[in-house]
């Protein structure tokens, strides 16, 4: 199987896991602060990784820790912005707000990285933010101003930031590059823990499996497959497969939280899907093609 192909499969999964993460810290956020769960949350991931890097004598490499802390710094604003806002906004609109930046990454792309889109680019990016849109009709008034205004902040961050591991990652160890990139945020979101020093709730067996969740699968497991993926798959087309994360976060949200689907969130959710599919196939068709 083609190596982007295969990622593109994986990532995928992951936005799935990530999906499912919206429910579970929005119920764990009734009884710990957000900075005491995201330090937790990336102080395991990274510590769970550990083990998986292979070459550790490049640990201390003056590239692995300049890129490697510079995208931390990103990820660790795009998670505190995301975090603080889910405590203030409802999990489904927390999920769909964050996917905004997949509306970003392609305008990024091509100002950071001068990346243009391909036609199958286009007409995903249009279906994706399309279905988006649909999905979420997001309105920035009522009750949930404050976390919808956070959460749109960490859209941008997180554009920015998958933009960034794409252009340095080629080039460095990905368990490295991933490691700095957990343990950044882990720390900087400990520094912050006097802010809000009440950890009681870490006692509830409901925060001990949302941390244990996000810091295994959603963190260790997840962003290490996202950092190899973005060696092998541009951001445009990653960016296609990351729209589908409002999604799953709305499904899991409905589950979970028993949320009450309407008609928006079945067209946007079908219209989602239907440029996770172009950019798939336009992919495995590339895939397919004798070299010339």
């Amino acid at each position: 199987m083609d190596r982007r192909l295969f990622y593109l499969i994986l990532l995928i999964f992951i936005v799935f896991i990530w999906g499912l993460t919206f429910p579970f810290m929005k119920i764990s956020l009734y009884y710990i602060s957000p900075v005491v769960l995201l330090a937790f949350r990336f102080i395991i991931s990274s510590l769970l990784l550990i083990p998986l890097i292979k070459r550790k004598k490049l640990l201390f490499e003056i590239k692995h820790l300049k890129y490697g802390l510079s995208a931390g710094l990103l990820l660790f604003l795009a998670y505190y912005f995301q975090t603080v806002g889910l405590k203030y906004t409802t999990s489904s609109q927390s999920g769909l707000i964050t996917g905004l930046y997949v509306v970003m990454l392609p305008v990024i792309s091509y100002f950071y990285l001068h990346i243009k889109a391909n036609r199958g680019d286009i007409l995903a990016v249009i279906l994706g933010t399309l279905g988006l849109l649909i999905m979420s009709r997001i309105d920035f008034s009522g009750s949930y101003l404050f976390g919808d205004i956070l959460t749109l902040i960490c859209a941008f961050f997180y554009a920015m930031q998958t933009a960034y591991v794409f252009k340095y990652s080629k080039n460095l160890d990905s368990g490295i590059f991933t490691f700095y990139q957990l343990i950044v945020v882990g720390i900087l979101s400990l520094l912050l823990i006097a802010q809000s020093p009440n950890i009681s709730g870490l006692r509830l067996p409901i925060v001990i499996f949302t941390i244990i969740f996000t810091a295994a699968l959603a963190g260790t497991f997840a962003i290490y497959v996202n950092t190899r993926a973005l060696m092998y798959v541009e951001p445009t087309a990653a960016g296609i497969i990351y729209v589908g994360e409002p999604m799953f976060a709305v499904i899991s949200s409905i589950i979970i939280l028993d949320e009450i689907p309407n008609i928006y969130t079945i067209i946007g959710g079908i219209i989602i899907i239907s440029g996770m599919l172009v950019e798939s196939i336009e992919k495995y068709i590339q895939a397919k093609r004798p070299v010339q």
